[in-house]
């Protein structure tokens, strides 16, 4: 029996985000379903923390998505530095975006972002694969 349990955020203060995190973000290939994952993490994020409490199956539930674009987009956010597990359904946000909080002292990743002038050859390169996944699937 699954449970339709989605956590509310641990606070209703309003998330900010400072312009370099937004540059930072603008900078960073993410898919939608990437980018939709991080916001549900601001969303959920603990403002003492930097935290955000959510299991990949409740994630799935709240975007109305597959469970395997919800991976994705998790495994996305780790790959790029913005969000990494801390623990089963526990998910520690870049201390970027969470105005330096962080749940305990770690190693914090870089964020691998894009330079501006590599940015569009990346996306072409990104687009190139995915139609050749296609052609190749059908």
């Amino acid at each position: 029996m699954s449970s339709s349990y989605v956590p509310s955020p641990p606070s209703e203060a309003p998330v900010t985000l400072t312009r370099d995190a937004l540059r930072i973000l603008s900078l960073v290939d993410v898919s939608t379903a990437g980018r939709r994952v991080l916001d549900e993490l601001l969303y959920l994020s603990d403002p003492d923390t930097g935290t955000a409490a959510i299991s990949q199956n409740e994630m799935a539930r709240e975007l109305g998505a597959s469970k395997p674009t919800v991976n994705r987009g998790f495994k996305e956010l780790r790959e790029c530095g913005l969000a990494w597990s801390l623990e089963d359904a526990l998910y520690q946000l870049h201390p970027v975006l969470t105005d330096g909080k962080v749940a305990y002292p770690m190693p914090i990743p870089e964020i691998k972002a894009s330079e501006p002038e590599r940015f569009t050859e990346q996306r072409r390169a990104r687009f190139a694969a995915q139609v050749a996944n296609l052609a190749a699937a059908g």
